[in-house]
């Protein structure tokens, strides 16, 4: 288990107690599901041409979970 965590203009934002799972992805990349993560992307983190949600590219941290 761990929590999830992205920080955008220096508010960190946490998804807690997901499941890791391993899958077959490029090195250095997660997929999660949506809405249960939606909280790690800031409502104002957009693309500059489409002024869509940029929830496709968010960096992110994992921290472990105690049991």
């Amino acid at each position: 288990m761990v929590d999830l965590i992205s920080n955008y203009k220096n508010v960190e934002r946490r998804a807690s107690r997901f499941l890791v799972i391993p899958y077959s992805v490029p090195q250095g990349c997660e997929i999660t599901y949506f809405p249960e993560a939606n909280n790690l992307v800031p409502i104002d983190y957009v693309a500059h041409k489409s002024n869509t949600s940029t929830n496709k590219l968010v960096k992110i941290k994992l921290e472990k979970v105690a049991l």
